[in-house]
């Protein structure tokens, strides 16, 4: 019996299985760079960036009405349970 091979059969299935094998590799992340570490006054700079910020003002703003809010709120609870 002689068996005839189909090359070019061969070269397409292990073509595909080759690429099947790459695109599965790809996915792979690259390696996270680290990450640049800020020196004292870099974070001072920024810090004060922040606060000259509008949006950053109006928040701290806000915060700090809720905040007034929230102990006038328990003041007034203390001073109703102590009548």
């Amino acid at each position: 019996m002689t068996h005839t091979i189909d090359i070019e059969a061969l070269k397409k299935e292990i073509r595909e299985q080759i690429l099947s094998e790459l695109k599965e590799q790809k996915p792979e992340q690259k390696p996270e760079r680290p990450k640049r570490k800020l020196s004292e006054k870099q974070l001072a700079a920024l810090a004060a960036g922040c606060l000259k910020n509008p949006r950053m003002q109006s928040k701290l703003a806000r915060l700090a009405a809720e905040k007034e809010k929230a102990e006038k709120e328990k003041q007034d609870k203390n001073n109703e349970e102590s009548k």
